[in-house]
């Protein structure tokens, strides 16, 4: 069946998204603590240069990330900087008229299926199998408003414990919530997220508050589980 085309929302400079990549089959994506660390540096090295990430969840079949694009100038900066034979043709494409929207949307689209190759031949060459990991296309959805934008990251951060993997998400070890209490900003715009929820106290409020009403009034329906 074909993805719904909001699930495949377009690319364009300075807006947010929510990724969900998720396993076919439910195949585990994360045999070992190793997986998940190398799952979050590959995501860095091929996207860095083109979003900023504001929270992520990495569960045993899926992932979750909620994400802000570059600035067409930001990247093209960026790309740049890259050794000849680093640039794809879409980034090619891309420098030839950074405000192509197009042009754009391909790069970034394109720059994410290369990561997911990438984690998808480390596990395949590390665990001895073959074939895809991953469904296609890769589910996003843009993020519209800020009211959006602050569930989101309340739904990833605590996506663990919704579906059951710990009982409480404060305590995962493999989202953004943690790193975002202790101002670890490798993975995360710590000062980003801290400024959009006007403080880490209220953003630790809004986390807590969140969650406990949809705990009694059940997790909200979504395609992006």
């Amino acid at each position: 069946m074909p993805t719904p085309s909001q699930l495949k929302a377009s690319f364009t400079p300075t807006n947010y998204y929510h990724f969900v990549c998720k396993s076919i089959d439910g195949i585990l994506l994360f045999k070992s603590v190793e997986d998940y660390h190398v799952f979050k540096e590959r995501f860095k090295k091929f996207m860095n240069e083109f979003l900023e990430v504001w929270s992520y969840c990495l569960l045993p079949n899926h992932t979750h990330y909620i994400v802000k694009i570059n600035t067409a100038l930001v990247i093209q900066k960026g790309i740049n900087e890259f050794v000849p034979e680093n640039k794809t043709k879409a980034m090619c494409s891309f420098l030839e008229n950074i405000n192509d929207e197009l042009a754009f949307d391909k790069m970034i689209d394109r720059q994410m299926n290369s990561f997911l190759v990438s984690y998808a031949n480390y596990y395949n060459n590390k665990y001895n199998r073959q074939g895809g990991l991953f469904q296609k296309p890769f589910k996003r959805i843009w993020i519209d408003d800020e009211a959006y934008l602050q569930q989101a990251i309340i739904y990833t951060n605590a996506n663990a414990q919704k579906h059951k993997v710990i009982d409480d998400y404060k305590n995962y070890t493999f989202s953004s919530y943690q790193e975002i209490i202790r101002n670890d900003s490798y993975n995360v715009n710590v000062k980003s997220v801290v400024n959009f929820f006007e403080g880490i106290e209220k953003l630790i409020d809004a986390h807590n508050n969140q969650v406990e009403y949809y705990y009694k009034n059940n997790w909200p329906s979504s395609k992006l589980e």
